[in-house]
Formats: structure tokens, sequence, C-alpha cells
């Protein structure tokens, strides 16, 4: 591989770097910088942009006479090419004497470092903070860079509330960092035990390992319990029912299956269950509209189980489903409790559970729920439904700091109920960061257009998280790109071509990111090409290179990251309602928010609408013209569920009967009535009038189609459409 830095052309562009580094300031600031200056040498100056070199500057300054003149244009010329605006515009200010001395800054607005046998106190902002602060990430291991505390987060660290509290911060703010920080102060107490909680298994393992680092007391460490919502959901059931601790594990201990495959089994009425059929209805209402019934319903279900207990399901009849935008009648909606029990008895028979499952599970047992310990961190609280939120609530005693929630609304992935009110968590303080540390200007601005393009006035009236308008961080970076390749193969194969070379150059870290599978099948597919899968276990001084979807991102963060199949059906997925693509977009905005200093969205055929909107802060080119393609990197693409009931060896859908063929993609948009006239017709065994021999019924849909094809004497059984 190649592996230099994109190279950033004029024909594929985004605006925003090619925008004078003069017009980036206001005018007032920008006049005082140019004044005095000859003509020809503040044209010069006007002409640069972001695309300009530091031997540009140079050339240019070199024909200022007066030193100090020449000093100050070349230091905010230089802060502006670095990406660097406000130390720039500080810069000038300092100059003008708009701003004060150091000395006469407030504690919380500056920072003590080491420098030699020195101790130097720094604003937060110029030119020298951005310095050492960069320096310090060089020569820091990774954990101690992750969890280093601007003063702004050692604030909330070490705020003591009368009771529960919330953080919302914008991505990239340092939420995990206060969350870990916060807990080991917390844990210093001899009478404490904290527990730090978070929705995913994966992040719950790298908070684990923060910890573990971050802690040099092993008395504060034992007094600190990290763990995930599902295995806090186990350990709890594993007390109150023991007998079914093999029902309770989302991988089947009969057969081995991953509770997807299970799931998609039980959906479309495989291995003769027909529990699911009282959901056909709203599946072909669903796929009349070019909906995935499957996914959509999936997600229905965890929305009801996050919205209200198991013996309180009537209530979802007249619920609100607030953040669904799919209307659902009342009578569907029994239809769904209906087919959500049947889902619930085919996991206890099958011997697996999924996440929602083990919630419900649990809430029959709230009233067992004591006090468990004394202060609970929620890392990614967005992630959390009110039933979990229930739990939460009854593991603590109300108190001085008993809970404390770390999220941010623009990062909401999962389809959930969430109220704070209904679990009884009022009167919360909130606290709020709006500066980003971790992304480079470039990579902020072009998650933010992503994010700012696809927002709801829902997502804005939340009752408990915010949107917050990030603060930019001060450091520049490459302009994120956009690069297209032939095939999804041929995106991979050139973006770990890619990777490797970064890696040798001296990136630390790399993450390709698959959009539009699940973690199952990513997990699959690295294991296959010997590349180690995000999951709790990662670490950042081994696991240099790592493949993930999009969802599984959440919470880490890398110097290079590449998104693959950012492709138009895939982003937004073409099988999902319009009203909630933003929830996809969450997903996307989520993801390239992990890269610090380089950001590459990989597409094939078109590029995803999405990319095409925010081309001001996105540039274009083609895979072929950066990096070169390993043919040995041609390893095929991730697996995804099966489309076919798998005993049955069938190859593909013309096999089908009409029923089975109305459960795949190849039927969205297919009418009511030609749905229910294949389900009729195309049933799996055909059937011939006795007189005339002529076929009445068909048993699958490559005899139908091929009857069809060859004369019109049929049409009127499948009707006019």
């Amino acid at each position: 591989g190649v592996g230099h830095h994109v190279a950033y052309s004029d024909n594929d562009r985004a605006d925003h770097h090619d925008k004078p580094l003069a017009e980036l300031l206001d005018t007032d600031a920008m006049d005082f910088v140019l004044g005095g200056l000859l003509r020809s040498v503040a044209k010069k100056l006007e002409a640069l942009d972001g695309r300009s070199t530091s031997s540009d500057l140079d050339a240019i300054v070199t024909q200022i006479d007066h030193p100090d003149k020449a000093e100050l244009t070349w230091a905010v010329f230089n802060l502006l090419l670095s990406g660097d605006h406000d130390g720039a515009q500080s810069h000038i200010d300092l100059r003008r004497g708009i701003i004060e001395p150091i000395e006469e800054y407030e504690d919380a607005e500056t920072i003590e470092v080491q420098d030699g046998e020195d101790i130097r106190r720094l604003r937060i902002g110029s030119p020298e903070y951005e310095t050492w602060l960069a320096a310090f990430e060089k020569r820091s291991r990774w954990y101690e860079w992750f969890l280093y505390l601007h003063p702004e987060q050692e604030k909330v660290v070490k705020a003591d509330y009368a009771g529960s509290a919330q953080l919302s911060g914008v991505s990239g703010s340092g939420k995990t960092c206060v969350a870990v920080r916060r807990a080991l102060r917390l844990a210093e107490a001899s009478e404490a035990k904290v527990l730090l909680l978070t929705l995913n298994r994966s992040l719950a393992g790298f908070l684990e390992q923060l910890v573990d680092a971050a802690c040099t007391d092993n008395s504060v460490r034992e007094r600190i319990e990290v763990t995930s919502f599902f295995e806090l959901a186990q350990r709890l059931l594993h007390e109150f029912e023991p007998h079914n601790d093999r029902q309770y594990a989302d991988v089947t201990w009969k057969l081995d299956e991953h509770v997807d495959e299970v799931f998609r089994e039980y959906y479309r009425q495989w291995m003769n269950n027909h529990d699911a059929r009282v959901l056909l209805p709203m599946h072909k209402s669903m796929t009349a509209r070019g909906v995935s019934g499957e996914t959509y319903l999936r997600e229905e279900f965890d929305w009801i189980r996050s919205a209200v207990a198991p013996n309180a399901r009537s209530d979802y009849l007249v619920l609100e489903r607030k953040g669904r935008k799919f209307p659902i009648a009342t009578e569907r909606r029994q239809e769904l409790l209906k087919g959500l029990d049947g889902w619930e008895r085919k996991m206890l028979d099958v011997g697996v559970i999924d996440y929602l499952g083990l919630t419900s599970a649990l809430t029959k047992h709230l009233s067992q729920i004591t006090p468990r310990y004394t202060n609970i961190l929620v890392d990614e609280a967005q992630d959390f439904g009110t039933t979990e939120l229930c739990v939460v609530r009854r593991l603590v005693a109300t108190g001085r700091n008993d809970i404390f929630l770390c999220g941010d609304i623009a990062q909401t992935i999962l389809p959930k109920h969430r109220s704070f009110g209904d679990v009884g968590l009022t009167s919360i303080t909130r606290e709020r960061i709006r500066q980003n540390y971790r992304n480079s200007r470039e990579i902020l601005i072009a998650a933010y257009d992503v994010l700012r393009n696809n927002l709801t006035e829902e997502m804005f009236d939340s009752e408990d998280l915010e949107i917050l308008d990030p603060k930019f961080a001060n450091f520049g970076g490459s302009v994120p790109m956009a690069l297209a390749a032939d095939s999804l193969e041929e995106e991979i194969a050139y973006a770990r071509s890619y990777a490797a070379a970064r890696l040798e150059q001296g990136v630390k870290t790399v993450c390709i990111a698959f959009a539009g599978y699940s973690a199952r099948d990513v997990k699959g597919f690295a294991s296959k090409c010997g590349v180690t899968a995000l999951e709790g276990t990662y670490d950042p001084n081994t696991d240099c290179l790592v493949f993930c979807d999009l969802e599984q991102t959440k919470g880490y963060e890398f110097d290079t990251l590449i998104i693959l199949q950012c492709t138009d059906g895939v982003l937004p997925p073409h099988d999902a309602p319009e009203e909630e693509a933003f929830r996809a977009s969450c997903k996307l905005y989520v993801a390239m928010t992990r890269a610090k200093r380089e950001l590459i969205l990989s597409f094939h055929d078109a590029a995803s609408p999405w990319i095409a909107a925010v081309t001001s802060s996105i540039g274009t080119d083609r895979w072929s013209e950066v990096e070169v393609l390993d043919p040995a990197l041609l390893q095929g693409v991730p697996e995804v569920l099966p489309e076919f009931e798998p005993d049955r060896q069938i190859e593909d859908a013309s096999k089908l009967t009409g029923l089975e063929f109305v459960y795949t993609g190849h039927a969205l948009g297919l009418s009511l009535e030609a749905q229910d006239k294949l389900i009729e017709l195309v049933d799996g065994r055909g059937l011939r009038s006795a007189r005339a021999g002529r076929r009445l019924k068909w048993p699958h849909m490559a005899s139908a189609i091929a009857d069809l094809t060859e004369s019109r004497r049929h049409d009127l059984q499948f009707g006019p459409n």
C-alpha cells in the first residue's frame, strides 16, 4: 500500500478548505495583521488557503522588513494553516491588548504543566497549550492520553451533587473520561461501592481497562465494579432464577446460534413454527410501503420492552410512540403484543435471550431489587430505556451523588422509550461540555454537517438529554475524503492496504467500520481475514487494526478511521422508513467522530446522498488514485443472515413459495393485493384443474413466473397488478 495522506484536488473538493485564510477571522483582526504591509505582500497573504503550505507562508513573510510585523504575520497565518482559528484570533487580541496577560486569567482558564524542571502556566486554547498537548499525546501511553482531564472536565469530576446529575456533552468532549475519573474519585471513600455501567458489552470491557490502568490503589479498585447492563442483568437473574442460567445467554446453549439467526427463524415462520403468523398483516403493510417489516418490528419489540414492564404491556395500546414515526393502529398493536409474546416463548424454547429480554425478565423481580451500590455512573446514557433505568434506580439509594448519567442525544441510535420522570429521576443537576477535544476541525465540521442535515424536532425537544452545538478543537488536519471503488470487495481491499501502510508510517490505531452490517456479520468476516474484531478485549497497544460495525465504534477513538459502504441504499437504509432515517444518520455521526486525525468514507456505485449533501466539508476521489489494490486482499465481503431456510438447501429466491418470497427483500414495494395473490397461489404444492390440466396453483416462484411469461391466460388469477 501507499498509505500517504489522501491528496486533495480541485476537481471534487471540500469548499471550506479552499476558503482564503484571511476570511477565517473577523475583518478588524485581519486589518490589524495586514495593516502597514506592502499591497503586493498583503495580496499574496490573502491568496493563501487551507491547501497552502508553511513553505508558501515562509516565502511571503521574508518580504516583510519589520521583524515584529513579520513575527506576528507568520504566527497568525501559521496557526490558521494548522486549523487553530481560536489561537490565531487570541494571538491578535493579545497584541491589540484586548485580552489580558496570563497572570490575570482565572485558574479554570489555565493549566500548569511540567517543562523539564520548570512548571509553566499555559492559557487553554493558546498556541503553546496546543503544542504541549500534542507532545503529551505522543509521549504518553494510550490510556494516559484518553484519561487526561481538562479543567472543564475536572470540575465535573470533583463536583458533589445533592442527588442525581446528568452530563450532556458533544461527541469528543471526554464524557467517558469524566465517568471513569469520577468513579475513581467516589471510590476513594472507604464505605463506597461504585458501579460504572454501560449498555455495550464491548465498551464495558474498554472501560474496565481504563479503570485498571488509571487506578494505582488496590483498595480503591476493589470498590469499583465495571460491567455492561447485559452482564449485570444476567448476574441479578442468576440470584432470582438460578435454574434458568442457560436461558439468559445471547448464543443458544443448544444450537450455538446467534440471537439474530433465531429471530429470523421465528419471524419468517421457519421450522414449522407459526407463532409469528400474527405479524403477517403488519409485515405485508410495511412491505407495500417499501419498509423491512422484519427489521422494523424487531425494533418495535425493543421499544415496547424499553417502555413498559411485562405486566403492564396493555399500556402500549394507547402509548405515544416517541421516536417512532411509522403509524401503528390499535388493532395492529394488539397483534404486535401477541407476536412479542411468541418471540419470548421462542427464546425460552431455544435457550437464548436478547438484552431487552433480560430486562423484561428482570422487571418481574423489581420489588426484590434493593440498593447494593453507593454510586452508579452510566456511560452512554442515551442508549438506556425507561425499563433499564428503573433497574438502575432500584440499585442505589436516593442520596448525594447517587446516579450520574453521561450522554449525547445526537448519538441516539437505538429505538427506545426513555423518560427520566417515569423512573423517578427528578430534580437532576445538569452539566454541559461543549468543547470537542478529540477530532480535528475538518472531521468535526464534516460529521456535524451530516448530523445537522438529519436532525428532527423531536431530538431538540427531548426532556432529558439535549443537542449541543460543539466548540471545535483547536487543531486542523486533512480534509475527510470520500473515495470510490468498483465494488465493496475492492473497498475492503483498498482500505486494508491503506491501513497497513499508515500503520507502518507511525499511525497508532486504525479502524475499518462496515456500514450496512451487524456486529455478528463483521465478527465472522474479521475472523476470516485474520483481523481483530472490536470487542471488550480491545487493547490499542496490540490491536492496531480492528474491524467493526458502525454501532460498535461508540466510545472509542482511532487515529485513522475508514467507513466502508457509504453507498446510496445503505446510508440511509433503502428499507427503513424515511421518517426515521435520522437514527442511521446518528450512527454515521457517531462513527465519523471516532476519527481523531484522518477520516475516509468509502463507497461503490453511487455515494450516499448524505455524503453528496456535504461536499462543502468532504472531498471526493477514487481509491485507485491514492492506493494500490492488492489482489491477495480480495477476500469477499461479510456474510449476512441466510435469506433462505438453511435446512432446505434453496439456492435462490426462484424456489421459494409465495409466503417465503414475501419475507425477502425482493418483495419490497409489492402491493398488498400482489402479496396476497402470491401467498394464495404459490403455495409450495401446486394444483392443476382436473379437466383442462391448467395450473391453478404453483409449487414455487420459478414455475409461476415461467407460466406468466409464456402465456397471459393466468393473468386473471394473479390480478391486474
